[in-house]
């Protein structure tokens, strides 16, 4: 493969047998042995043949996966549970077999991934770093360099001389995580396991990996936290049920897996009827489609039964614009047409920064406000009215058309999803409001005591 290309899947697909009864694991390998002694077209062979066959079905983790990762490239792979994200991990770790393809790996490979993986229960934390210094290939010495930073990284302090079988889940992953970056790997792959970490030592581990990754090593990242995704990564590789969906910018694939959802119970035709809302102003409608920001999206996917047909971003005067001051109100207009029935219309906005992470979002099932039934060829218009109450900066804003699931109101079908809108900058200009630091200004009070 290509001196860049660290990692090289061609075709590689994982399959596991389902047996039908505890016995049969025993019984159909019998079976099939005899049925060879037979010739393939006599009826003794038909017949054993078609037993073993009966006793088991095969369950594919992963079919007919390809893709190259190239050296320093930050990779997020993202799916559902079940989508074959662990199963990948592990044949590109080495501790799992493919049935079919190829895999390559080119270079030193440095896993997080089932908590407590690599290490012996039975052997204190210190035991078990030189064990897996061993196991990464490094020599007793080499360990003992770095034994007192792996030590003061994991700050599990005088349990690091005590059983592993004594540890806390928290305590595990502290010191799985130290050992994993101390090796310097050519290649790190986490797993979910950062998720039972307390929040201080989470973003202890991020700021490891950022520093890894600068320094040109390759990450693999798995996780649920799809912030966290396009925060890490530069590249996402999305999996439903085995197959590669989509292998691009993250933001797309995390548009894409949101598309992932069940589908919600069809309307039966003519169930609705139309006229449940106030119609549409025709110039307020022209006045949208003339300042519409749809076109300037990143990332745009859906099967558009519910459709985002314009949308614009207007000041308090009512002026179509990007750019805001700190605590001034913007009103995110939107208007949706139904090309089919749609039982529960759910609609809703979500803003990001320049980071990636998710600072805010919501609709119009958080708000409890109820949206019409909608027949097929009727259209609605929205105006989501926010205050800016987040830090100056640069945002990006993304917008969903959606079919909330009767039995539960957060679940639910996208219909169209559009991502990458802006960027609307949040200013500090104005005389008598100071700014304020983090994330998001909360409603806060000072009284005497």
């Amino acid at each position: 493969m290509p001196g860049d290309v660290i990692i090289s899947v061609k075709n590689l697909s994982k399959a596991y047998r389902i047996w039908r009864t505890p016995s049969a694991r025993l019984l159909s390998p019998i079976a099939a042995a005899a049925a060879s002694l037979f010739p393939r077209s006599t009826a003794p062979h038909r017949a054993l043949a078609s037993d073993a066959a009966r006793s088991y079905r095969d369950f594919h983790a992963l079919r007919d996966v390809s893709f190259e990762i190239r050296r320093g490239e930050a990779t997020g792979i993202i799916g559902r549970n079940g989508s074959g994200k662990s199963t990948l991990l592990q044949l590109i770790a080495g501790t799992l077999t493919a049935t079919s393809g190829s895999i390559q790996v080119n270079g030193r490979v440095s896993a997080l991934l089932e908590l407590g993986s690599g290490f012996n229960p039975e052997f204190t934390g210190r035991e078990n770093v030189f064990l897996n210094g061993a196991i990464y290939g490094l020599s007793r010495a080499e360990m003992n360099q770095r034994f007192d930073e792996i030590a003061a990284f994991a700050d599990i302090g005088d349990f690091i001389e005590q059983p592993v079988k004594t540890y806390s889940s928290g305590m595990m992953m502290r010191l799985a995580f130290a050992v994993a970056v101390s090796v310097q790997p050519d290649i790190l792959i986490v797993d979910e396991a950062l998720s039972v970490g307390d929040v201080f030592f989470t973003q202890k581990c991020f700021q490891r990996i950022r520093e890894i990754v600068h320094r040109g090593a390759t990450l693999i990242f798995v996780s649920h936290d799809t912030g966290s995704v396009q925060n890490l990564c530069d590249r996402g590789i999305l999996l439903s049920q085995g197959n590669l969906i989509h292998d691009g910018a993250p933001e797309e694939c995390v548009s894409r897996y949101f598309n992932l959802h069940q589908p919600t119970t069809a309307a039966k035709p003519g169930a609705i009827a139309a006229g449940h809302h106030a119609p549409i102003a025709p110039d307020l409608r022209a006045a949208l489609l003339a300042s519409n920001i749809l076109p300037t999206a990143k990332s745009r996917h859906g099967d558009r039964k519910l459709e985002l047909v314009a949308a614009t971003v207007l000041d308090g005067q009512g002026a179509a614009t990007w750019d805001f001051e700190l605590l001034h109100r913007a009103t995110i207009r939107v208007l949706f047409r139904a090309k089919a029935p749609i039982v529960l219309p759910s609609v809703g906005l979500q803003l990001h920064d320049r980071m990636g992470n998710l600072h805010f979002a919501a609709g119009n099932s958080q708000l409890r406000f109820p949206i019409p039934p909608l027949a097929a060829g009727e259209e609605i218009m929205l105006d989501f009215r926010v205050t800016l109450t987040a830090q100056a900066g640069l945002y990006t804003l993304s917008l969903d058309a959606a079919e909330a699931d009767p039995a539960d109101p957060n679940v639910g079908t996208f219909h169209d999803r559009v991502g990458g809108l802006g960027p609307l900058s949040i200013a500090h200009h104005a005389a008598g409001v100071l700014p304020f630091y983090g994330a998001a200004q909360l409603p806060l009070e000072i009284s005497y005591a």
